[in-house]
């Protein structure tokens, strides 16, 4: 079942298009379809859909294909029509779409894994196929033979991944709220460095090639913005968050950073900007941004000899967009310039899982636990309702 909700609109909000309905179980991944108005969908229910959009406005399968084990992610190359599905059982399995979106082939199952596969990608260039998976460990095979080329063992689940065509540079974020980076070969890895920051474990991953950037999200409620490129440790801590970060995507035309959240939070941030490196936030007793006591830090204020008062203060510039406790002192130094934001703040009314962006035409499709799919119109979004509209899309 689909529902066409209203045309496009210009407005200073993501507009919801279109929302599909049909699924029997949670819906873990959906990619919008490339120069088509067509989404695929992967679900706990165990089926593989393409939904295609009618002369009526509403979507409707195309394609139905049910497979062995719930559907836990996907990746999708258009260019080739080769789909990748990751199982519950940590089988992993291709298929590919005929041209016309009518049907779907089988190619081959890779047995990748011992437990659920959390994130895949397909690799053109190296004819790799890259997975984590719930059994601790991150595998990379090839494409062409189907066999194991190698295995990396980590300490923690493996919950999202990200990797460097270029420099075969792979990035695992796992369940203690580790990323590992690893630096693929064709028979075995070795590890670059682990980055350590988030408090809980990280639930999505996006990798920026170009500026070299890495985007963290958890369920901290946290981004972490990590300067791989620049090579001096640089961090940016973005909290604009009320529940666990479970989608990212970076958008290099306008400098732009989404993030979606499990309570249905879409989140617009202007990467644009000069931004100061947070400290990490711990519930402190003293000001992290210069280190005086609050007052019920008795012994600091004793040894300091200086009384600890604290206020509550939005500081976006170094990643606050809701109000955290500074001391007076920090407090009076804040301008009212300063506490302009430097996101914009939406509600997508469901859980979401999973999100995709079509930048060329300002589409972006969300879904999850909900077991419904939505469509929406990105093209335009102001950073507040009283400023100027920024274009999410040029």
């Amino acid at each position: 079942m689909a529902a066409e909700i209203h045309s496009r609109p210009q407005s200073s909000r993501p507009v919801l298009l279109n929302k599909i309905e049909g699924h029997s179980d949670a819906v873990n991944a959906a990619v919008l379809i490339p120069k088509e108005d067509g989404v695929i969908t992967v679900s706990e229910d165990r089926t593989i859909r393409v939904w295609l959009k009618r002369d009526s406005g509403q979507y409707w399968p195309s394609i139905y294909n049910t497979v062995s084990s719930p559907c836990s992610c996907m990746s999708y190359h258009h260019e080739s029509r080769r789909i990748f599905i990751g199982q519950d059982n940590g089988a992993i399995v291709e298929f590919l779409i005929s041209e016309d979106l009518n049907k779907m082939s089988h190619v081959k199952t890779y047995p990748a894994h011992q437990n659920r596969v959390s994130a895949l990608l397909f690799s053109l260039e190296n004819q790799w196929l890259i997975s984590a998976a719930h059994d601790k460990s991150v595998s990379w095979m090839c494409t062409l033979s189907g066999s194991m080329l190698g295995r990396y063992n980590l300490g923690s689940w493996a919950s999202c991944l990200q990797y460097d065509n270029e420099t075969r540079h792979a990035f695992v974020g796992d369940h203690s709220g580790q990323i590992t980076l690893l630096k693929l070969e064709e028979n075995t890895c070795s590890v670059i460095t682990t980055l350590k920051g988030h408090e809980g474990s990280v639930g999505a991953l996006y990798w920026d090639p170009v500026q070299r950037w890495l985007f963290s999200g958890a369920s901290d409620h946290s981004v972490i913005m990590w300067d791989i490129g620049g090579r001096r440790g640089r961090t940016l801590l973005l909290q604009g968050h009320h529940e666990k970060v479970q989608a990212l995507r970076y958008l290099p035309q306008t400098h732009q950073l989404v993030s979606c959240s499990a309570d249905g939070a879409i989140t617009i941030w202007d990467m644009n900007t000069t931004r100061q490196e947070a400290p990490q936030w711990l519930d402190s007793d003293s000001c992290q941004k210069c280190e005086q006591p609050f007052f019920w830090n008795i012994k600091q204020m004793w040894d300091t000899k200086t009384f600890g008062l604290r206020q509550r203060s939005t500081y976006p510039i170094m990643g606050f967009e809701f109000q955290v406790r500074v001391c007076d002192d920090c407090y009076s130094t804040i301008k009212e310039e300063d506490r302009a934001p430097l996101a914009s703040f939406h509600e997508g009314k469901h859980n979401i899982a999973h999100m995709d962006l079509d930048q060329g035409r300002g589409l972006m499709v969300t879904c999850g636990v909900d077991r419904v799919v939505k469509i929406w119109d990105m093209t335009q979004v102001s950073l507040n309702s009283e400023e100027k509209f920024f274009p999410l899309f040029t």
